[in-house]
């Protein structure tokens, strides 16, 4: 017989490569691992994984079953965490984690309406960087995430999402700067400028789209700003930019059409239980409501 056992330390070798890494994942002995995938190749009588040095290559047959076995691990687990959630206590505090260039309103507006309807409630909203927010899901120290959409075999086993919408994108340049009185600017115009970015911006994220040869971390937007008065530019959410251009510090470059209007997708990330705690399907549903004010 099958057992969930094996279809886990299945799916934890497919999407690691090896049994070693897949036990660290999974804090079990390697060996553990490799007896669960060696009886499940057994039951079925076909090979999963070829091993080519450390490595474990999946077979055909592995390409196969995996979205299925990927399916009934997060089932598995989803049942696990619901059962546990029964007899919890009122969530006393939520935790939201973000990217950087989610816009303030949205956060602002969700937190009003949570507090709102639960007055006892403490929210703790942080900007995080992915990996960051996806540990903390997969521990429950984290409640939601708001981040770049995602279509990873992690997200996909153990971390549930929905898509709200795109968030429009733009360079941003000092306003009394020379590439700010530019008609208009070419990629190859930037490269030879200093990007800066915001200090957890990875690849995948939000505000990543890096251009120059030189990119370099910043704190927050007001130490950009400062920055840029002497040249450089740096990747802003409109809505993240928009008091900056009202103050007269920045400006959005005149980009070539090819890449004026980028946009990308955000998802909100949560727990695979969180369908039993009432104020987080209340704060997933006031983010959804509030998304198309902000994201297009």
């Amino acid at each position: 017989m099958i057992s969930l056992e094996q279809i886990h330390s299945f799916t934890l070798v497919y999407q690691h490569g090896s049994y070693s890494a897949a036990a660290r994942f999974a804090n079990k002995e390697r060996s553990t691992i490799r007896e669960h995938v060696v009886t499940l190749e057994d039951t079925i009588g076909v090979e999963l994984f070829n091993i080519e040095g450390r490595k474990a290559k999946p077979t055909n047959a592995a390409h196969k079953l995996i979205s299925r076995a990927t399916n009934l691990s997060k089932q598995a687990k989803d049942f696990e965490l619901t059962a546990f959630s029964l007899l919890d206590d009122p969530l006393g505090e939520l935790v939201l984690l973000h990217d950087e260039q989610i816009p303030a309103g949205l956060l602002a507006r969700t937190i009003k309406a949570i507090k709102e309807r639960y007055p006892g409630i403490s929210i703790q909203c942080a900007p995080s960087s992915r990996e960051q927010a996806y540990r903390g899901l997969e521990s429950n120290a984290c409640h939601i995430a708001i981040m770049a959409t995602e279509n990873s075999p992690r997200t996909q086993a153990r971390i549930a999402s929905k898509y709200i919408g795109n968030l429009p994108l733009c360079g941003y340049v000092h306003a009394r700067t020379p590439l700010a009185a530019t008609e208009s600017v070419s990629l190859d115009d930037l490269r030879l400028e200093t990007q800066y970015e915001l200090p957890n911006t990875r690849e995948g994220d939000l505000g990543f789209f890096r251009v120059s040869n030189v990119v370099e971390k910043v704190s927050s937007v007001e130490l950009a700003a400062e920055l840029l008065a002497d040249g450089g530019w740096i990747a802003l959410s409109d809505a993240l930019a928009k008091p900056w251009i009202t103050s007269g510090h920045l400006k959005p470059l005149p980009l070539a059409n090819a890449t004026r209007n980028y946009r990308q997708g955000v998802c909100l990330f949560f727990g695979l239980a969180s369908n039993t705690r009432e104020e987080i399907v209340f704060a997933l549903d006031i983010l959804n409501h509030h998304a198309g004010d902000y994201l297009i």
